[in-house]
């Protein structure tokens, strides 16, 4: 009985330690492929324009040995972003590109042009792309970093004042609080009696702030050279007190 007690209780601490091996990984895993990608030279030609009285439509086409490949895709894109920041390419093989998206909550899409089975172009939607492509476009080429401009205004609290969500009117209120450490504030938002504290750690060289997206949404954001790099969305929708962690 003592033998087969130990057996378990062994078998149970290499299983834990499995997970954690396993969880440190993942962890690992948001960086490292993307600093072993390497990018190859394209075959084909692959293009993205966004119609401009239309800010949900996508218009990619892929052309390779002659032949083109025309789609269009209805995708709700990032508000007040310059078109640079909207999208990334990246070639993993000369017939094979992804085309990473900012969404209007500041998360990603991808899309992939390749060539099916029988030769014919194509452009699809994918999940999630392979882990090199997404970190080398996100970490490396900086998808999700927005280029601030004279317009950007980033602030410290923003207050939206008697907002009406649903059948609620209550002020919406979303600051930053600073904290004894320098690398780290809390953010603090409040709706209708709903509030929640959450902590943003803040990197060497990088400035925190909040900018807004309308009287019901804003972005928290860390700033540096010029760039943004959203963290948290925080919104209100149908009387309710909204937060969408954006960093991977």
């Amino acid at each position: 009985m003592k033998a087969w007690s130990l057996l378990l209780i062994a078998t149970l601490f290499f299983a834990c330690d499995s997970n954690q091996k396993n969880a440190a990984a993942d962890a690992d895993d948001t960086t490292a492929a993307g600093e072993a990608f390497q990018p190859v030279a394209p075959a084909g030609k692959v293009t993205v324009s966004f119609p401009v009285t239309d800010t949900t439509e996508i218009k990619m086409v892929f052309e390779l040995d002659g032949k083109t490949k025309e789609k269009n895709f209805e995708l709700p894109l990032a508000k007040d972003v310059q078109e640079k920041d909207l999208y990334r390419l990246v070639w993993d093989k000369p017939n094979s590109c992804y085309i990473g998206v900012l969404k209007q909550n500041r998360t990603t899409r991808y899309y992939h042009a390749s060539v099916d089975d029988k030769g014919y172009l194509q452009i699809n939607h994918v999940g999630t792309p392979p882990a090199g492509v997404w970190q080398y476009a996100e970490n490396k080429l900086g998808l999700g970093k927005i280029s601030a401009t004279n317009e950007t205004q980033i602030e410290q609290t923003i207050t939206a004042s008697n907002l009406k969500s649903g059948t609620i009117i209550a002020d919406f209120i979303v600051k930053i609080v600073p904290l004894s450490s320098k690398d780290s504030v809390h953010v603090y938002a409040e709706f209708a009696g709903a509030n929640r504290t959450l902590t943003q750690v803040v990197p060497a060289g990088n400035k925190v702030g909040i900018v807004a997206s309308g009287k019901d949404k804003c972005f928290v954001v860390l700033e540096q050279d010029g760039k943004l790099t959203n963290t948290y969305e925080i919104k209100v929708e149908a009387g309710r007190l909204g937060i969408n962690t954006l960093t991977r």
